[in-house]
C-alpha cells in the first residue's frame, strides 16, 4: 500500500508540476505580448507626434512664406498708393491755393475797392442815390466775407463756409438793391449815352463777389469728402486690426 501511495503522489506531484509549468509559460507568453502590445502603442504614438510635428512645422514655414509674400506685395503697393496719395494731394492743395487766390482777389477788387467807395461816396455825399443803410450792409458783408478768406487762409474750409456765404449774400444784398434802383432811374430819367450801360457796369463792380461764395462751397465740399474718407480709412483699419490692438 505504501508504495502505491507514494507513486500516487510522485504522479500527483508531476501533474502539478506540470500545470505550474504550462502556468508560467502562459503568464510569460501573455507578459511578452503585453509587452510588445505597450512598446507598439508607445512607437505608434511616438511616430504619430513626431509626424504632426513635422507637419506642423511644414505649415508653419508655408504661413511665413506666404507672409512674407504678402507683406512684400503689400509694401510694393503701399508705396505706389502712397505716391498716388501725395500726387493727389499735391494736384488738390495747388487747387485750394488758387481757388483761395481768386476768391481774395474778387473780395479785393468789389468787396474792398468798390465797396470802400460804395461806402465812401454815401456817408460822404458823394453819391446821394445809394441809401446809406444799403452802404452800410455792404460793410457788412465786406466785414463777415473777410473773417471767412482768413479761415480759407487758414484751412478751416468748413468754418470759413457760413462767414463768405453769409457775407456774399449780405453784399449781394446790397448790390442788388443799387442795381436795380440804377435800372428804375435810367427807365425814368435820360442819363445821356455815357450811362446808357450804367446798370451793367456796376455789376461788373459788384457782382464778382459771387466767385467768394462759389469757390467756398468748393472748398467745403473738398472738406467734406476728406473727412468721409479719412473716417472710412479709419473704419477699414479697426476692422483689419489684430484683436490685441482692438482690446487694447
Amino acid at each position: 500500500m505504501s508504495k502505491k501511495s507514494e507513486l500516487k503522489k510522485q504522479n500527483e506531484n508531476q501533474a502539478n508540476l506540470k500545470r505550474l509549468a504550462d502556468l508560467d509559460e502562459l503568464d510569460r507568453r501573455e507578459a511578452v505580448k503585453e509587452s510588445y502590445r505597450y512598446n507598439g502603442g508607445r512607437k505608434a504614438e511616438k511616430l504619430r507626434r513626431q509626424s504632426e510635428k513635422q507637419s506642423n512645422m511644414k505649415r508653419l514655414a508655408d504661413l511665413d512664406e506666404l507672409e512674407e509674400m504678402e507683406a512684400a506685395k503689400h509694401g510694393e503697393s503701399k508705396g505706389a498708393k502712397k505716391l498716388r496719395r501725395k500726387a493727389k494731394r499735391g494736384y488738390t492743395g495747388a487747387f485750394i491755393v488758387l481757388f483761395i487766390i481768386i476768391m481774395t482777389a474778387a473780395f479785393c477788387y468789389s468787396g474792398f475797392f468798390y465797396g470802400g467807395v460804395t461806402m465812401v461816396g454815401s456817408f460822404g455825399g458823394y453819391a446821394e442815390l445809394i441809401a446809406r443803410k444799403t452802404a452800410a450792409l455792404m460793410g457788412i458783408g465786406d466785414v463777415i466775407m473777410l473773417v471767412g478768406i482768413v479761415l480759407c487762409m487758414c484751412k478751416k474750409y468748413i468754418l470759413q463756409a457760413p462767414f463768405c456765404l453769409i457775407g456774399a449774400a449780405v453784399y449781394m444784398y446790397s448790390a442788388y438793391k443799387i442795381v436795380s434802383d440804377i435800372q428804375q432811374r435810367m427807365e425814368t430819367v435820360y442819363l445821356g449815352e455815357d450811362l446808357e450801360d450804367m446798370d451793367i457796369q456796376y455789376m461788373l463792380y459788384y457782382y464778382p463777389i459771387l466767385l467768394v461764395a462759389l469757390f467756398s462751397l468748393v472748398l467745403l465740399g473738398i472738406a467734406i469728402v476728406r473727412i468721409i474718407r479719412r473716417k472710412r480709412k479709419e473704419k477699414i483699419e479697426r476692422d483689419n486690426a489684430p484683436v490685441e490692438s482692438i482690446v487694447s
